[in-house]
């Protein structure tokens, strides 16, 4: 590699000296990059193509703590939305329904679930926005606490629901 005697020389001192082509490419690529309109950052991105990008949120980053009061909210919705009776407690910080239970707790809400032949693997209570999932070896009991309310955690408990009242 040609190194100009000079350090303060520009690149295209550079190419005048008779060098690689391989620094003209650069000069190029780097040209284009710094012009307006062409480049696009991340964020543009990712907010372009957001929904593009769910299948990201398997690879964690989630917390270990949520809004237990505000998920538990959102879990007593969506069950009485899909038509599950439920009945709260005196405290107010649980409910009980045909298939298990669920407790407000500090950092997310347990879920507690019980059935025959359970239409789930362990692998379904690892999911980012899930903690502390279990699932016994014969598939009739498990408990996960969600510490996030996203997509996963709502097709989690849809699956539950709609096998419960549909397919038992």
């Amino acid at each position: 590699m040609l190194v100009p005697e000079n350090p303060n020389a520009t690149s295209k001192n550079l190419q005048q000296a008779g060098t690689s082509k391989n620094i003209h490419r650069l000069t190029t690529s780097s040209t284009m990059a710094n012009s307006p309109g062409k480049s696009r950052d991340l964020d543009h991105l990712m907010e372009q193509n957001s929904t593009e990008l769910d299948f990201l949120s398997a690879y964690g980053g989630s917390s270990s703590e949520g809004d237990g009061k505000a998920i538990f909210s959102a879990l007593q919705r969506y069950l009485k939305a899909g038509g599950v009776q439920t009945k709260l407690n005196r405290k107010k910080d649980s409910i009980a329904f045909s298939f298990g239970k669920a407790k407000c707790e500090p950092n997310g809400c347990k879920i507690s679930f019980e059935g025959e032949n359970l239409p789930l693997v362990a692998s379904d209570l690892l999911q980012a926005g899930f903690a502390h999932g279990v699932l016994d070896d014969n598939r009739e009991k498990g408990s996960v606490v969600m510490i996030e309310w996203g997509a996963e955690q709502r097709r989690f408990i849809e699956r539950l629901v709609e096998y419960f009242t549909h397919g038992e």
